[in-house]
């Protein structure tokens, strides 16, 4: 058996073709596709070497010996994590662990080395997942290109998915926790108040459909199947009991046809309530579950007996499979802009130093993989791309396995984060590629301006105080600070003398909580979020020190009985305002900084991974609390984009905003463990501490009647500000472009082919197509010979034309990858200019 269709081309075989291939009958009216996996947290409740002790290991051996005894059987791989320490550990199983790969028989369901969240990772570091969990798969001999991003437990989604997807070259999703369902053993509430009102959930329940075309901020398209009653829907069609989760003594084998055809039946009306095309998906695959056996056995079973007279065959296959049969009715199906958020809230905020150390590490590598580059292709430099380090190579892979959706969420227990995570992050960061020391991280960075637009201020900052009244000056602000007041901003205004503030700003607000990592308090029936201690109602102590860069304050104060401290910097070049919070939250607390600006607010625009987006203030929970990934910018008219207040943040946490003008953004959080009325625990199990001093850079200006590119760019600007103040300078690109909505985001070495890669991101995606013009830096003193539009996998998609020593390409979507080949000058010689070209070697990756 071989995997169908083509990543490249996007062909799919005719729908009689597949169903031939998979032995279904051409006179079906309908077929229940079942797909079978085994859902591997790498770092949840135990640590990567213990899951892969007590259940990977086991769960493979079994699963080949199953596709073994059952030729027609498939068994899906979410994932490289596991696989790998499977490769590493079993060298005898690797023959065949290669041959059922390339036959189709062990079917990834992505390419990723995780199943990441794609909430809080950055776009470059998802991209590079992909890209990663395919090499290793390529450098092993196994052919396959997954053409699916399997998203089974992921706690929200992106809805920048489409994008990031239509980058890597990949047509087809499957998603499963989004806002407003019901998860099973989630909740206390009964299953009648789901899905809740307003959210996706109830969208798709009302369009009847789980499958949907999914598009994305930038007009981009993907195929997406929801799995409505969970990933491991099917996980009981030949057990009695519970549950088969963990292996746990929960279940036992009921193998009976009649139990086993009532189940199917039930399996098959259930899904029929949400299928607009023929094909209906069951999914087997819940946390660390065993293949079933003879599962092959026992559909034919049920098909043998019930066909004739129901007209319905069930079949097991790969996710993908299901999609290239439901494609063919894609008319059938709704394209929606879905935005499945919030489904959880509580983990935006969880552990911020963990979300710091995982950004810190994509960002140095990042800037690592822009130096190799520029070795590569500078004077003197090889002629060939060299391998990277073996450092490099697992400080990447530490990378991306960051991304997993309980590793920067936050969501493993102490155990696990103390005794894995941070030791992983810790030793990538010590030992970065290219012999620097964790002294020079960003050696080879450039420090930018806080904004484009930036001019040296003629008149200094200055300070006065009378009483418990700090007043601080600038060119832009006036600002007034009241000790007596918890040291918050009492007053704000602009150069006209504007007044921005509708109450005292950058108070700190304690809210006793009965979440955990996962959840807010505020989230589930029973439980609380409630205000504990505020600021504004200690007094506080408060210095000032000017100088040419600006005024920085210092204010000291208490929250919880415990000291805090806000550092403010008002610069002298710009209207921007910088605070940084150190703050020791107690356990079962969040606290946020709030802002009382003047203006209503009637909408947030967010940056997310894949794109920007538009979101309401409140959808389903009170607070709704969203992701705040690195920018946004609270609007006062949607349509026409006025804003008043745009905010960066410089690690990935949580914000809420009102109607009235109020913007808050959690800045701590020690939440221990989900408990419902105040002692009775939620099923979440993992529980966890955030002992000692939590630090968050934010960034704040405000905008008067801006239109969306300008208040991104704004919101660019209060990024790389931030990102310079958290010490995460910006590399020296040694690639370039003409279009200020365009940026560089990645110019690395390739993996696959030759040359270098440039990824370039369009902050003006979704609109009318741009013309960029792409060259490398003119110190270099090398020109562009040939280069090729790829996608992220880096796979060619077409040639691209070069006119002038530039690459001159049309893009409309939100993410570019560009793959480069060039030239080098060399010293003249009998009056004649020679140039080297180290691009004599193939020319492109198939």
């Amino acid at each position: 058996m071989t995997t169908t269709g083509s990543a490249l081309t996007g062909s799919v075989p005719s729908e009689t073709d597949l169903r031939q291939r998979l032995g279904v009958p051409l006179d079906a009216v309908q077929v229940m596709v079942v797909t079978e996996s085994s859902h591997w947290d790498p770092d949840w409740l135990l640590t990567s070497r213990q899951y892969f002790r007590f259940c990977v290991r086991r769960t493979l051996d079994r699963a080949i010996a199953e596709l073994l005894l059952e030729p027609r059987r498939v068994f899906s791989l979410e994932c490289a994590f596991f696989p790998d320490m499977y490769w590493e550990r079993c060298p005898q199983q690797r023959s065949i662990f290669r041959q059922l790969v390339n036959e189709g028989r062990l079917r990834f369901t992505g390419s990723g080395v995780t199943t990441p969240d794609t909430l809080l990772p950055e776009d470059e570091c998802l991209l590079r997942d992909l890209l990663i969990g395919q090499e290793w798969l390529r450098s092993r001999g196994m052919n396959q290109e997954p053409r699916t991003l399997y998203l089974p437990d992921s706690f929200g989604h992106s809805p920048g998915i489409p994008s990031l997807l239509s980058a890597a070259g990949v047509p087809y999703a499957a998603i499963c926790r989004i806002d407003g369902m019901r998860f099973p053993a989630a909740e206390w509430e009964s299953a009648a108040n789901f899905p809740r009102p307003g959210t996706s959930a109830a969208k798709l329940t009302a369009e009847k459909t789980a499958d949907f075309i999914w598009c994305g901020p930038d007009g981009s398209e993907v195929l997406t199947h929801w799995h409505a009653y969970g990933y491991g829907h099917g996980d009981l069609i030949a057990s009695g009991g519970l549950s088969r989760v963990l292996g746990l003594p929960a279940a036992w084998p009921d193998r009976r046809e009649h139990r086993v055809a009532t189940r199917i039946e039930g399996y098959i009306e259930e899904l029929s309530r949400l299928a607009r095309t023929p094909y209906l998906l069951l999914a087997i695959g819940s946390d660390f579950v065993r293949p079933i056996p003879r599962l092959v056995e026992l559909l034919d079973r049920f098909n043998q007996a019930t066909y004739e007279r129901q007209g319905v065959w069930v079949v097991n296959a790969g996710l993908d499979d299901y999609l290239d049969l439901v494609a063919h009715h894609r008319a059938a199906l709704p394209t929606l802009r879905l935005d499945p958020n919030p489904y959880w809230m509580g983990f935006y905020a969880s552990r911020p130093g963990l979300k710091r150390a995982c950004r810190d590490l994509s960002r140095h590598l990042v800037a690592a993989d822009n130096e190799r580059a520029r070795n590569l292709v500078a004077p003197g430099g090889p002629t060939s791309p060299s391998l990277p380090a073996s450092g490099e190579t697992a400080a990447w892979w530490t990378a991306v396995t960051s991304n997993h959706h309980d590793f920067i969420t936050g969501t493993a227990p102490d155990r696990v984060t103390n005794g894995e995570q941070w030791p992983w992050l810790r030793a990538a960061l010590a030992s970065p590629p290219g012999g620097a020391t964790t002294g020079d991280r960003f050696a080879g960075v450039a420090i930018t301006r806080c904004d484009a637009n930036d001019r040296r201020s003629d008149s200094l900052p200055s300070f006065t105080r009378e009483g418990s009244v700090v007043q601080v000056t600038t060119k832009w602000l006036t600002a007034v600070f009241d000790e007596a007041r918890g040291g918050t901003l009492v007053s704000l205004e602009d150069a006209a003398g504007n007044e921005l503030l509708a109450a005292p700003s950058l108070e700190l607000v304690s809210y006793m909580e009965s979440g955990g990592l996962w959840r807010m308090g505020s989230e589930f029936w029973g439980g609380r979020f409630a205000v504990a201690d505020r600021s504004i109602h200690h007094p506080a102590r408060i210095t000032v020190s000017c100088r040419d860069e600006g005024a920085h304050l210092t204010v000291l104060g208490a929250l919880d009985n415990r000291e805090t401290q806000v550092s403010v910097e008002l610069s002298a070049h710009h209207p921007n305002i910088v605070v940084t919070t150190s703050i020791e939250a107690p356990d079962r607390r969040t606290v946020t900084l709030s802002i009382h600006q003047r203006s209503s607010i009637s909408s947030l625009l967010m940056h997310q991974p894949g794109g920007v987006v538009t979101r309401p203030l409140q959808r389903w929970y009170e607070p709704t609390f969203w992701p705040l990934h690195s920018f946004a910018a609270a609007l006062q008219d949607a349509a026409q984009a006025a804003a008043g207040l745009v905010f960066a943040a410089a690690v990935p946490t949580a914000l809420h905003a009102t109607v009235a003008g109020l913007v808050e953004i959690v800045v701590a959080r020690t939440a221990t463990k989900e408990v419902a009325f105040g002692f009775v625990p939620v099923l979440a199990p993992a529980r966890g501490h955030e002992r000692g001093t939590q630090i968050t850079d934010i960034a704040l200006r405000w905008l008067e009647h801006a239109d969306q590119a300008a208040l991104i760019e704004a919101g660019r600007a209060l990024q790389s500000c931030v990102d310079r103040t958290a010490g995460r300078p910006e590399p020296r690109w040694i690639a370039r472009v003409d279009d200020c909505l365009v940026e560089v985001i990645a110019v690395k070495p390739a993996h696959r082919g030759d040359g270098i890669v440039v990824r370039l991101r369009n902050w003006g995606a979704g609109g009318v197509p741009r013309t960029t013009a792409l060259a490398l830096a003119d110190e270099l003193g090398v020109e562009i010979r040939r280069a090729w539009l790829a996608d992220s996998n880096e796979r060619n998609l077409a040639a691209l034309p070069i006119r002038n020593g530039a690459v001159h390409l049309e893009i409309d979507r939100y993410l570019t990858t560009v793959r480069l080949q060039w030239q080098r000058e060399q010293t003249v010689r009998d009056g004649r200019r020679i140039r080297a070209d180290p691009a004599q070697q193939s020319s492109a990756a198939e």
